[in-house]
């Protein structure tokens, strides 16, 4: 729990940069999915699932070895590590992507990024880097989700929220160490329940429709913006 003090201090400069360069409104909320056009109302299985994961995997912690104060001091980082990360992955890397490229580029970009910063601190910790290799792939289609919570909810906060969730699951439910290291736990270890397997396999399925989905969106923008029409 070493990032309980660094970890403010880079919050900080980050909400004085968007201060200071008048990033406001775009990047903490944005209108829902659900609300453009077309609906496309199945978005929204995506945050629930993203929510069931974690859900899912309550009875693997090991409540009676964890102190109530050990379990607030978890939550107390998690919520650190969700909003920091959510404020420069899905709030100022977003917006930033946003504004030269469309929403399957922004997509991608805050995805890869969100998988690949996380493998430096893997390697520093030891992990086997074959283990590093399977933790970005996995985070990338993390970071998809989370992209997909930000936009169908249209409030970056709801991912900051699932984010700590996630990550205090992770953490309270194995002696890995940190949320990074427990991706590389067995499943016999984490969550290893049909519930589990079933809303994760539903989750990466809605992840990669969505991608053929965006992919369709930012052609009719395309195409809308060749003919003149107003975006929804």
């Amino acid at each position: 729990m070493g990032h309980l003090i660094p970890l403010p201090i880079g919050i900080a400069l980050v909400l004085l940069f968007l201060r200071v360069a008048r990033w406001g409104r775009g990047v903490w909320r944005k209108t829902p999915t659900p609300a453009l056009t077309p609906r496309r109302w199945w978005l929204v299985s995506i945050p629930v699932l993203a929510v069931l994961v974690p859900i899912s995997q309550l009875d693997t912690v090991p409540w009676g070895a964890r102190s109530v104060w050990f379990l607030a001091l978890i939550a107390l980082g998690t919520l650190l590590v969700g909003f920091g990360e959510e404020l420069v992955m899905r709030g100022v890397l977003l917006t930033a992507v946003r504004e030269r490229h469309g929403e399957f580029v922004t997509m991608l970009v805050t995805a890869v990024v969100f998988g690949v910063a996380h493998a430096p601190g893997s390697l520093i910790a030891g992990v086997p880097p074959a283990f590093v290799l399977f933790q970005v792939g996995a985070l990338v289609g993390t970071g998809v989700a989370y992209y997909w919570v930000r936009r169908v909810t249209g409030r970056i906060w709801v991912g900051m929220l699932v984010h700590a969730f996630t990550d205090w699951v992770l953490y309270v439910a194995s002696d890995a160490g940190t949320p990074t290291a427990a991706l590389t736990v067995g499943t016999g270890d984490l969550g290893g329940s049909v519930f589990t397997a079933v809303v994760s396999v539903l989750l990466l399925l809605a992840t990669l429709v969505s991608v053929i989905s965006v992919i369709r969106e930012d052609r009719r923008t395309r195409r809308d913006s060749k003919y003149g029409r107003p975006a929804p």
